[in-house]
């Protein structure tokens, strides 16, 4: 009965240091974003519209589930592109809607989390290309736009990288628990230093693959 004690006891610390880890990693996620967006805010009220975007973009980029500096940034860098298109300015438009899709490209994960927001920079931004160069029919300028479209919709593949370290971090930091369990700690309570050792070594390395991969995502 003693090694099911001893087993619930480091299962618990373990999920109750992960639980910690992914606090720590939201709240500094939260923290970053908040900051650039009034960053993007102080941009904009100066009338400094690219800085207005760019610090919008990285507010954007600095994602945590249903924080609302993301929703924030994309409704920012959304304002910039339909106001400056409108005030005549196709370049500031084109850069802001390139900063949405650059934003929403890079915090895909195994999905996308802002389809929507993709989508409608890719249909921005292919009229507004095709727009400034402004040659050809009307017919011909619908064709070239479609092109445009499409090319923005080219699939992305998700970065292969991120997952094999998310992916081996998760298993080597299982692994290394599992291994503790069952070999660090003897039927009669005894803790085997030994197994302890390197399922330890293998927890800390999995934990570690885990955490840069999040961070760098």
């Amino acid at each position: 009965m003693r090694w099911l004690q001893s087993w619930l006891r480091r299962t618990a610390l373990a999920l109750l240091i992960a639980l910690l880890a992914l606090a720590t990693l939201t709240a500094r996620a939260v923290e970053r974003g908040e900051a650039a967006m009034a960053e993007s805010d102080a941009a904009f009220n100066r009338g400094q519209v690219r800085d207005a975007a760019t610090h919008a973009r990285r507010a954007a980029v600095s994602y945590a589930p249903g924080a609302p500096h993301v929703r924030a940034a994309y409704e920012r860098l959304q304002a910039i592109g339909v106001g400056a298109e409108v005030a005549g300015e196709p370049e500031v438009a084109m850069f802001a809607w390139r900063a949405m899709r650059s934003a929403a490209l890079e915090t895909r994960h195994v999905a996308l989390t802002h389809h929507e927001e993709l989508e409608r920079a890719n249909r921005e931004l292919a009229r507004l290309e095709v727009a400034v160069q402004n040659r050809g029919t009307e017919r011909e300028l619908l064709r070239e736009q479609k092109i445009a479209w499409q090319s923005l919709s080219r699939p992305v593949g998700v970065r292969l990288w991120w997952v094999a370290v998310l992916g081996f971090g998760f298993v080597s930091a299982a692994a290394g628990l599992t291994w503790v369990m069952l070999r660090g700690v003897r039927p009669d309570g005894a803790l085997s230093t030994s197994a302890a050792r390197w399922g330890g070594l293998l927890t800390l390395i999995g934990a570690a693959c885990w955490t840069w991969a999040v961070v760098t995502a």
